[in-house]
């Protein structure tokens, strides 16, 4: 089964593994994201928080609309810069 959208998982991947009596590597293969997907799902989000930035709006209000905190918005914002753009080092 293909899962096309995200949602957070209601416990960690020990916790399932326990539950279901399997290793959590077993857990990791069934719920992991093909690197394509992740890769390009994480691009978006780095460009959304740029995106979100340039509007004008401040860190702690592109952390809330991303579901993140103040420093990962600046992180994704640094990231987008460093490997979409390919500005820096």
């Amino acid at each position: 089964m293909i899962v096309k959208k995200r949602m957070k998982r209601p416990m960690t991947q020990k916790e399932m593994a326990e539950k279901f009596n399997i290793s959590v590597s077993t857990v990791k293969n069934y719920i992991a994201l093909p690197r394509e997907e992740y890769e390009q799902e994480a691009k978006e989000r780095r460009l959304k928080a740029y995106e979100l930035r340039e509007s004008g709006l401040k860190w702690r209000e592109v952390g809330e609309k991303l579901g993140t905190t103040i420093d990962g918005a600046v992180a994704l914002y640094k990231r987008h810069l460093k490997i979409d753009q390919k500005i820096g080092g």
